[in-house]
């Protein structure tokens, strides 16, 4: 690619993202609305964790045993803000492309010279605004209320663990907007896969209550190092080192996500170029 050609695609990537912006900024209600979620969600299940538990030590010590850690609130609030984060991903980049489309505006948009990246990834730098929010409640929720102690250092190794991540969330954000361009609709597939992470990525439990064979599909599954490799550096306070091994399956699986996305989207493109359907909705 030339320079040119770069400078280009940096500044439509910023054109693109300028724009979602303008329209988050049009509707700041929804910054309170996205308040409830990130603490009600994970309340519930604090509530019904210490239901259960009563005052047992018992039940605190094997959770431990099996947690790797006895914060049982810092155990389900970042597993529940790790489910919100890659559930705005997923929802990401084809629901991007479905708004275009449904807007008219989708054979246009094809029609520019600008990278497919810029397409595909543009709209969605506003949600990093909507992490930030989401992960600054969630900390806020679990220092203040719960008594989590959250250590800087940890906080920084968590940052290393959710960059390591993101080529593994984007690359699945990128397949479902290839299935966007194929059949028009994404939310059913979403809604599925999302039920697959919450049974088998231990948001609200460890895996290593599951059966072996529930054990061996979490394993195949990104989101489970992140949410492992979260509760690990700030609940558990380990370095870097200890999660390594974890990151760089982590790492493996986004490269492989990625370049089956970079297929996928090519060859949905194309059909849809050749059938006409980009317009169609």
């Amino acid at each position: 690619m030339s320079p040119s050609r770069f400078a280009a695609d940096l500044r439509a990537f910023g054109a693109a993202a300028l724009k979602e912006w303008r329209l988050l900024r049009r509707y700041p209600s929804l910054f309170v609305g996205f308040l409830f979620w990130p603490i009600a969600l994970p309340v519930a299940y604090v509530f019904q964790a210490r239901g259960y538990a009563g005052d047992s030590d018992a039940a605190l010590d094997a959770f431990a045993a099996r947690a790797g850690t006895a914060e049982v609130a810092g155990f389900l609030f970042l597993g529940w803000a790790a489910y919100m984060w890659i559930s705005m991903i997923l929802w990401g980049p084809g629901t991007a492309l479905r708004t275009e489309q449904v807007r008219g505006s989708l054979e246009a948009l094809f029609m520019t010279p600008a990278s497919r990246l810029v397409i595909l990834f543009g709209p969605a730098v506003s949600q990093v605004v909507w992490a930030l929010w989401m992960f600054a409640i969630v900390a806020a929720t679990m220092t203040l209320v719960f008594g989590v102690d959250l250590a800087v250092a940890s906080a920084l190794r968590a940052l290393v663990v959710i960059g390591v991540a993101v080529p593994a969330l984007y690359g699945l954000g990128a397949l479902f907007a290839a299935v966007v361009l194929r059949f028009g609709e994404v939310s059913a597939l979403v809604q599925t896969v999302r039920g697959v992470f919450t049974v088998f990525c231990g948001m609200s439990f460890p895996i290593v209550i599951l059966p072996e064979w529930g054990r061996a599909v979490a394993l195949a599954l990104p989101p489970t190092y992140l949410i492992a490799d979260l509760r690990r550096v700030l609940l558990a306070g380990s370095d870097l080192a200890a999660v390594v091994p974890d990151l760089a399956v982590l790492l493996s699986l986004g490269l492989l996500l990625c370049a089956a996305a970079v297929v996928a989207f090519r060859r949905t493109e194309r059909y849809a170029r050749r059938g006409g359907s980009l317009a169609s909705y």
